[in-house]
C-alpha cells in the first residue's frame, strides 16, 4: 500500500515500512514539513519523495 501525493495533509501521521513514523505539519507548494516522533528537528522533502517513503497513515497516540 502506498500513500497518495493528494493525501498527505497537515496533522495526519505516517509510517514508513521500518519503524519510523513521521508528523507532517505543514503542505506548501508540493513541500512537506515534516518531523519524526523521536525527533523536534523539522525536514523539508518534496511530496512525492514524501510519498514514496511512507506506506501508511497511523493513528496519534494516546496522551493521558
Amino acid at each position: 500500500m502506498t500513500v497518495s501525493e493528494a493525501s498527505i495533509q497537515p496533522g495526519k501521521r505516517y509510517r514508513t515500512r521500518g519503524e519510523e513514523k513521521y508528523k507532517v505539519i505543514s503542505v506548501t507548494r508540493g513541500i512537506v514539513t515534516y518531523q519524526t516522533w523521536t525527533s523536534p528537528l523539522r525536514i523539508n522533502v518534496g511530496a512525492r519523495q514524501f510519498a514514496d517513503a511512507v506506506y501508511k497513515e497511523v493513528r496519534c497516540p494516546q496522551t493521558p
